[in-house]
């Protein structure tokens, strides 16, 4: 019995710590210059069917259902998917705002294997050479123990290292794919 009741405070004292120490907040931004114009790569990148062109997740499982629903490229358009991959899941992203040649924000509602809303957006801006500087990122605010949870999952099982990992394939599949296709003004 003493030790059942040792091990249980051993876990309580741990959970209270992460409490304590772990964030609340979970941001994740990459970032990337692709050799060519900000309208160019903003015209590809706001609407979200053309992300199926470049992004990591869906190589993951190109087999995956999807739905599309309303007009691409406005705020409201949602794309929708589902997939047996559970680092692909079930889950709809719509277009919250569109900021042009800045900014695409999306909120990403997931189904399966967990539920969450997570932002995330697409930021464009032009270097000084001409080039633009494209950030992908995501982020979101937790309530206990979803943030303990998050902390876990995302250190002990380096879920974060995987994200970042596919979002940097995402984004230079963007650039390669943007890249290889002959600027539409001979630049």
């Amino acid at each position: 019995m003493k030790r059942i009741s040792g091990i249980v405070l051993v876990l309580v004292l741990a959970l209270g710590v992460l409490a304590v120490v772990a964030p609340r907040d979970f941001k994740l931004q990459r970032e990337i210059i692709i050799n060519r114009p900000v309208d160019v790569v903003f015209a590809h990148v706001k609407f979200l069917q053309n992300h199926d062109k470049w992004n990591a997740w869906k190589k993951l499982d190109p087999e995956l259902q999807q739905e599309f629903v309303g007009t691409d490229g406005t705020v409201g358009f949602k794309s929708a998917w589902e997939s047996d991959n559970q680092d692909v899941g079930t889950a709809e992203q719509e277009i919250t705002e569109i900021v042009e040649n800045q900014k695409i924000g999306t909120v990403i509602r997931f189904k399966k294997p967990f539920e969450a809303d997570i932002d995330s957006y697409l930021l464009t801006e032009t270097e000084a050479d001409g080039r633009t500087k494209v950030t992908m990122g995501m982020e979101d605010q937790m309530p206990f123990p979803m943030y303990i949870i998050s902390f876990v999952v995302n250190v002990v099982f380096d879920q974060q290292q995987k994200l970042m990992d596919h979002t940097d394939e995402s984004l230079k599949g963007l650039k390669w794919l943007l890249e290889s296709v002959p600027s539409p003004k001979g630049e």
